[in-house]
């Protein structure tokens, strides 16, 4: 397959940074999949903390429930990734078209 394609391919479908990586920017690369690692784990530890005070709330007392509030930061790191996401595989493309893959 020709890297005009498998490196936006590997961006999108298996991990933001993989198609840097086809496309030998080996150092872009890896620090798209740093950060891709490091927004999954910061999203997953937030999401474990959403559902613990889902959980735990028992929804008499006044105010905003917490797991409200803490909903926002989950939508950040989720729209974190997505942006990192879609910026991968648009240079992964534009990156492989400009070298004739």
């Amino acid at each position: 397959m020709k890297k005009i394609l498998l490196a936006p391919l590997c961006s999108a479908l298996i991990i933001p940074g993989l198609g840097q990586i086809v496309n030998q920017d080996i150092k872009k690369g890896l620090l798209l999949l740093g950060t891709v690692f490091l927004l999954f784990v910061a999203g997953t530890i937030k999401l474990v903390f959403i559902l613990k005070s889902m959980v735990g709330q028992s929804g008499n007392g006044p105010g905003v429930p917490s797991h409200i509030l803490e909903q926002g930061d989950f939508l950040v790191i989720a729209g974190t990734f997505f942006v990192i996401w879609l910026y991968s595989v648009i240079d992964a493309f534009l990156r492989a078209r400009k070298r004739g893959g």
